[in-house]
């Protein structure tokens, strides 16, 4: 019985210093932090007004001149879900696009700048230099 008890906390003590060793070297930098760039790419005289939230935070109301730009950052959750959807209106039409969604982008990019355009939201692109990966609105 003591023999059981000692390769328990043996096995605890394994699995912690484990665990300690992949956070140290960074294997668990899928849980760093992301950042995303939204920027107003439509053109020179047209305001976007963005407004991007998630299940858990709403960021609130940004007003984007042509080339303005605005970033938020967060933690992805855990399980791989996280999801941060924006309404992006201009010209009195609303648009739906999910500005970040983990199924899609968590191996893609840690930092990830959009421009929003107006037949469609474009993804930095780090090997062209441009904003050429593009998806399509709601």
């Amino acid at each position: 019985m003591i023999m059981v008890g000692s390769n328990s906390h043996t096995l605890l003590l394994s699995l912690l210093l484990l665990v300690s060793l992949v956070v140290v070297s960074g294997g668990w930098s899928d849980f760093d932090y992301r950042h995303v760039y939204v920027k107003n790419g439509l053109d020179n005289n047209t305001l976007l007004i963005a407004h991007c939230k998630s299940k858990q935070d709403d960021l609130g109301v940004k007003n984007l001149h042509y080339e303005e730009e605005f970033k938020f950052q967060f933690k992805p959750d855990l399980f791989g879900v996280t999801l941060f959807y924006c309404g992006f209106t201009w010209d009195g039409t609303l648009h739906w696009f999910d500005i970040y969604d983990d199924a899609r982008d968590g191996e893609l990019c840690k930092d990830c700048k959009w421009s929003i355009q107006r037949n469609q939201p474009c993804r930095f692109n780090l090997d062209t230099q441009k904003y050429d990966l593009c998806n399509k609105y709601y």
